[in-house]
């Protein structure tokens, strides 16, 4: 089988969480025998992306939009098309003709299958409208929201084969396409880039994430403001170490005892390999938490809430609580107890290797590609 993999950016190792799970897909998808072949938008924000040179992957340069009134009409018409501009469409609508499916990852690719005669699934990692209040309707954040909606709805409606990274988007896809075929397939990482934590260094528990990101930027907030000071109070010589683009911005303002600033790390899995767990009160998101696969796929231990858990099933090595006390007591008692953080660690270290490394995550999709193409 033939599959063409549409990617919205380049597959890296040490990118951002797309990137990085780009290669797990791939890999994944090579494990099961498929003959694959992958086109990858490469645009400002990936310029730096470091392929590995043996997946096969052809990155086509996607130009940067026209900032005038025709981008924005177009931009009503096709939503988050920009992807359509340039050499790409022309490269996959090539490519296509060859292949017996096309698998277009993520929501911005929806449109590049247009006038392609082969079966085409579209991959949703998230909902837009469940990360992200609208806003105000003359703020940026308002029409951006409002155009990855518009981008969602018709990737929905335009595709028969629906994928969701987890099952919650998998319910809100049914509910809004009934007669399009849904499966969960989760995300993946490569699990060689992830050795496992030692944890049994002194008690620091940590975060990795954008700042610039809403979900994230209010995880943040309140574990600072409210989650951080009761594990400092029952685990006085505890340390939270914060990674990650504006991150020490944005803990400007709040008590920081305990608290250290990493800014942007090289490397997440080799800044998650020096922690003693990850604490993530995430109040609102969709879709797997990328940060939260990472740290399973380090055997560390991660206490979060039912939205940083989401489409992870991995028992007992992710500690699941809403309330903030809770989350304290869970972090607490991680922090104190370096038996229960290899216990734990070691759970969640065989968790991912079963469910989440390339060739169990990609199975569904394979499943999926085979009906496609006997349908």
């Amino acid at each position: 089988m033939k599959v063409l993999v549409v990617l919205n950016q380049p597959p890296d190792p040490e990118g951002n969480a797309p990137g990085r799970c780009a290669v797990g897909l791939l890999r994944g998808l090579q494990a099961h025998g498929l003959d694959v072949q992958a086109l990858a938008a490469r645009r400002e924000f990936a310029a730096d992306a470091s392929t590995p040179a043996d997946l096969p992957v052809e990155i086509v340069p996607v130009p940067e939009s026209d900032p005038g009134w025709r981008t924005r009409f177009g931009r009503l018409r096709r939503p988050r098309g920009e992807v359509l501009e340039g050499e790409l469409a022309e490269r996959v609508a090539d490519a296509g003709r060859a292949a017996d499916v096309i698998h277009l990852e993520e929501t911005p690719t929806a449109w590049l299958d247009h006038g392609v005669d082969v079966p085409s699934l579209v991959h949703l990692h998230y909902l837009a409208r469940r990360d992200r209040p609208f806003g105000a309707p003359w703020q940026r954040p308002f029409r951006e929201v409002f155009e990855f909606d518009l981008a969602e709805r018709a990737a929905i409606r335009r595709h028969r084969f629906l994928v969701a990274s987890s099952p919650l988007v998998a319910r809100e896809l049914r509910r809004r396409a009934p007669k399009a075929e849904v499966v969960v397939a989760p995300l993946s990482v490569e699990p060689s880039g992830y050795r496992p934590a030692p944890l049994d260094g002194p008690p620091v528990a940590g975060l990795i994430g954008t700042a610039a990101w809403p979900p994230t930027r209010a995880a943040v907030v309140r574990l600072l403001e409210r989650v951080w000071p009761l594990v400092r109070r029952a685990v006085p010589e505890a340390r939270l170490v914060l990674a990650g683009r504006g991150m020490t911005e944005l803990a400007q303002g709040f008590r920081t005892d305990g608290v250290e600033m990493a800014g942007v790390v090289p490397s997440a899995a080799d800044f998650l390999d020096g922690l003693s767990l990850l604490l993530f009160p995430l109040t609102r998101g969709s879709g797997m938490k990328v940060k939260v696969l990472e740290s399973i796929a380090c055997g560390l231990p991660v206490v979060t809430t039912p939205a940083g858990a989401e489409g992870i099933e991995a028992g007992e090595a992710v500690v699941v609580a809403e309330e903030d006390g809770a989350l304290a007591e869970a972090a607490a008692s991680l922090l104190r107890d370096p038996d229960e953080r290899r216990d734990r660690g070691r759970l969640a270290r065989e968790a991912f290797l079963r469910l989440y490394a390339p060739q169990p995550a990609t199975a569904p999709l394979v499943d999926m590609y085979r009906r496609m193409c006997e349908g």
